[in-house]
């Protein structure tokens, strides 16, 4: 009897991983990965230009609770892995036309302790009183909370604009009223009383940042996880059309041919996936319908070193409502702060993030004009020569946006699916956030997947 087959359509690195994965735990599996577009990888893209490796999309993975690091010690590259640099740790907050840093050993842009904050022109005197009031406001717990409601009732006004705001918004791209505390703060959503003491209670993670990369780019793990499917099972520029049931397996149609698998794994946008399911599982197609990722657009310049000081610090954030032309940016990064090993030593290298309402406004407009607009934002922080080249890189779905009710919406989502029979979801927009957040969506999808083939 043959083997059975899964098929993974997607080949970002939520489907990689999956496939991977899948051969690990049952060799004997007969496992096919299909890619619209010609490149592996999906939003992980890493640039190398002029002696410098510079990631355009995520520069990073978060090395607990463990899934990415371990998935890169098993593909050979444990031992490539770097932190951000510790002398540059540091973040500014642009604020006034300044820059000022945001203050030392903050969670998610919280305080652990009332005198954290003392020292920092980040708030005024009121914006701080009003922080302190934390410590003494009654418990309450409110179901299904944002982000934004949480930290607004507990820390007041300036804190969750001028320093949770920046910080969280930059990662997620939403706007912090909408974000679900329990996927971006799970150890604070139910906390019924001072946040301050439940930080304090909470030991601080021990060895530095919790941030991993490897050294020659994550375009290495793309590289890796391809290699180890081989480019036999690896079907690239090819979209599937449409899926639908066939006995007790799937069928995917692609152009002029038809895909038959035991077990079918989408690993997919959502909308991709839901236009996919709209005939042969309406329903799921609905609730696919309520994930969100929001456009991106990076903006990369590099400049001579010797015209070019950057501050000790890993970059910039921007706060929501920033004046233009910086308001369209949501973080800069400094590459060679950073990740100095990354930088050819003649060059100074600056990533711009754009804010994803602002990205969906400039995607459509050619290279040179957005990084012209990128450099007269960064102008208004830093005083830029003529820089060397830039690189302009654009992410049609690049952020996951986890609305409140995320968790339980992804659960549905996940059953839903495991009800239909042999078909599974992962990536980005509802196993996120991060590259950790795929790779740990795709492992545990394999593990279900290999249990129910039996």
């Amino acid at each position: 009897m043959s083997p059975p087959t899964v098929l993974v359509l997607g080949g970002g690195i939520a489907g990689l991983t999956t496939a991977h994965a899948l051969r690990a735990l049952r060799p004997d599996l007969d496992v096919v990965l299909l890619e619209a577009r010609d490149e592996l990888g999906g939003n992980v893209r890493t640039l190398h230009r002029d002696g410098c490796t510079v990631e355009l999309g995520p520069d990073a993975f978060l090395n607990r609770p463990g899934d990415a690091e371990a998935l890169c010690h098993t593909l050979g590259l444990g031992a490539t892995l770097l932190a951000p640099d510790g002398a540059s740790a540091g973040v500014m907050v642009a604020h006034r036309g300044g820059m000022l840093p945001l203050p030392d050993g903050l969670a998610l842009g919280m305080p652990r302790s009332v005198t954290q904050l003392a020292s920092t022109r980040l708030l005024s005197p009121l914006g701080k009183a009003r922080a302190a009031m934390d410590l003494f406001l009654p418990d309450a717990h409110v179901a299904d909370e944002s982000v934004g409601a949480i930290v607004g009732r507990r820390f007041g006004r300036e804190v969750k604009h001028n320093l949770v705001e920046p910080l969280i918004g930059g990662i997620y791209g939403g706007d912090l009223d909408e974000l679900d505390a329990a996927v971006v703060m799970p150890m604070f959503a139910n906390v019924r009383g001072s946040l301050i003491r439940a930080l304090a209670r909470t030991p601080r993670p021990a060895g530095g940042s919790p941030m991993r990369a490897p050294g020659g780019g994550l375009d290495g793990v793309v590289r890796a996880l391809a290699e180890s499917l081989g480019d036999e099972r690896i079907i690239r520029g090819v979209a599937a059309r449409s899926v639908a049931r066939s006995g007790r397996g799937w069928r995917v149609t692609v152009d002029g041919a038809h895909l038959d698998a035991d077990a079918l794994v989408l690993a997919t946008p959502p909308d991709a996936g839901r236009a996919l399911l709209e005939a042969a599982a309406p329903d799921l197609a609905e609730q696919l319908g309520a994930f969100r990722l929001r456009p991106a657009l990076t903006v990369v310049a590099a400049f001579a070193r010797d015209e070019l000081t950057l501050p000790r610090s890993s970059g910039v954030l921007i706060p929501r409502g920033a004046p233009e032309p910086l308001g369209a940016l949501s973080a800069v990064t400094f590459v060679d702060r950073k990740w100095p090993g990354r930088v050819a030593e003649h060059l100074t290298v600056v990533r711009a993030a754009f804010r994803p309402a602002s990205a969906a406004d400039w995607i459509p407009r050619t290279d040179d004009a957005i990084a012209a607009h990128a450099l007269e934002a960064l102008r208004v922080l830093l005083a830029l020569p003529a820089p060397r080249w830039t690189e302009v890189e654009r992410f049609e779905a690049g952020t996951p946006c986890p609305t409140v009710g995320h968790v339980d919406r992804a659960a549905r989502c996940r059953e839903a699916a495991r009800a239909l029979g042999g078909l599974s979801i992962v990536g980005a927009a509802v196993d996120g956030p991060g590259l950790a957040g795929c790779i740990r969506g795709a492992t545990q999808a394999a593990a279900a997947i290999v249990a129910g083939l039996g």
